[in-house]
């Protein structure tokens, strides 16, 4: 007996975790990041580096981390030199001591997770790369987390690639959604920071449509799946530029052709793998918000749940904004910093902005939300603002 059809020939190519041989639409920045750690491929010893890799969700970050790092050990070896590169996310490993922790197990050293102080820790780690003659590249994914829980968390990373006294042992490569987290730290670490910068955008529907092209051929039986399907699946994730997003959907559009036993991927099966999937809020994101930015959201979901409307004003949201700041006994910010944030929260995707049309005298900004409710809003604000009340 046969075994049936599979829709998939190889579905692990759909998956986050999986590092392709070629990235499309990343090759510049690809590029950047491997010319930024040339020097420290071709003399480890002499050259240390720090790069800040930012963009939204779903826009290759740790996809280009993860392959920059096997480019960066194979390319150090025909200098004669060490070196490894160590990946961690700082939103599973959120405090220094577990990365320094971790770090050692990955370079073989054994080292208790308890008893021992962190500046002990800390020359444990450095020691260990000296005895190795070993120059570690630490990719912080994530790293606004580790900054959030512990502003001093930059300071210390900076401050390993002075603590090495005979040669350079330590660079970084922090990654995060936005530059926000910098705002929490000092101008002596800023100082610190080479600000090699590379910036990420989100990708268009054409460009997710050629990802997606590019890994069903690998992810697919011959057939198996509509371009109409890749077309839709690309169409919709554009709305957040996530190619994980887009990833995602197309697996399960997948997945869903494969218990239907259908011949392949139709549009259908897209569309309703969209509605499987949860929301694209996530309630993480509001940890990195300005406080004055979470009580504009605070103004936003207040005004909405006591509405019928699907939108509220930027003048409503305005006068909530200001009641707020009023009761709470702080100076509310300017229409201008106010407009900013709005903006802000928009490029984030937490709210949605148009301009009003038909039924309105003149024409203003108009807000609502569309990937969580009001009130779940309103909850989970309540706990993150002082003193705010829904």
């Amino acid at each position: 007996m046969s075994l049936p059809h599979s829709i998939f020939r190889n579905e692990s190519v759909l998956v986050p975790e999986y590092v392709p041989s070629t990235i499309p639409h990343r090759a510049d920045q690809m590029k950047a990041l491997e010319v930024y750690f040339q020097g420290v491929v071709e003399h480890s010893s002499r050259m240390s580096q720090s790069v800040l890799l930012w963009g939204p969700n779903g826009t290759g970050k740790t996809t280009l981390s993860r392959k920059l790092g096997a480019s960066l050990e194979k390319k150090a070896v025909l200098y004669g030199n060490r070196v490894k590169f160590f990946h961690v996310n700082c939103r599973i490993d959120r405090s220094l001591q577990a990365i320094l922790t971790k770090g050692l197990r990955f370079l073989g050293h054994d080292h208790p997770s308890r008893g021992f102080g962190f500046e002990e820790l800390l020359q444990s780690f450095l020691d260990a790369l000296t005895e190795d003659k070993v120059h570690v590249i630490v990719a912080f994914d994530e790293v606004d987390s580790l900054v959030t829980s512990d502003s001093s968390s930059l300071y210390t990373i900076t401050r390993l690639r002075e603590l090495s006294r005979d040669s350079q042992v330590f660079s970084s490569l922090l990654i995060s959604k936005t530059l926000d987290y910098l705002k929490a730290v000092d101008l002596s670490t800023l100082s610190s920071l080479q600000w090699n910068e590379i910036s990420l955008a989100p990708y268009s529907d054409e460009q997710l449509y050629d990802i997606l092209f590019s890994r069903s051929q690998e992810a697919f039986s011959d057939g198996c799946i509509e371009e109409d399907s890749l077309q839709l699946a690309a169409e919709i994730a554009s709305i957040y530029g996530d190619a994980r997003y887009a990833l995602d959907l197309i697996y399960r559009a997948g997945k869903m052709a494969e218990m239907a036993e259908a011949p392949a991927v139709m549009p259908e099966h897209v569309r309703r793998a969209k509605a499987s999937l949860p929301p694209q809020f996530k309630k993480e994101e509001l940890t990195y918000l300005g406080r004055h930015q979470r009580l504009i959201l605070m103004a936003i979901s207040n005004l909405l749940k006591k509405s019928d409307s699907a939108y509220v004003t930027i003048g409503e949201v305005e006068k909530s904004y200001d009641a707020l700041c009023e009761d709470m006994g702080l100076a509310a910010n300017h229409h201008t910093q106010l407009w900013n944030d709005v903006n802000e929260l928009s490029r984030k995707g937490i709210i949605q902005t148009q301009i009003s049309g038909k039924g309105m005298r003149g024409r203003t900004t108009m807000i609502g939300l569309s990937l969580v409710s009001a009130e779940q809003l309103v909850d989970e604000l309540k706990g993150m603002v002082a003193d705010v009340r829904g």
